[in-house]
């Protein structure tokens, strides 16, 4: 959009026969609802990142100490 405004006259011939100005304010407006659409979704999944990794880390300590009471001859899988 800017260099329709310069004082080459030849290159602004150009750009104003090449750009179309409702496809490039279309394409802006598109690109800003994606770019909130995006700000949205990561901020969700950073307001998640908590209690997902809590979660994580509780399901990871009941399997290690399962695995611990197999080794320790306190458990029986039979055949697993």
């Amino acid at each position: 959009m800017l260099h329709q405004h310069t004082r080459n006259k030849k290159l602004r011939e150009i750009v104003s026969s090449i750009i179309n100005k409702k496809e490039l304010i279309d394409l802006l407006l598109d690109l800003s609802k994606f770019e909130h659409l995006l700000k949205e979704r990561l901020t969700e999944i950073v307001s998640k990142k908590r209690s997902v990794w809590i979660e994580d880390k509780e399901h990871v300590e009941y399997c290690l100490s399962e695995v611990a009471e197999f080794f320790a001859g306190n458990r029986n899988w039979a055949g697993v």
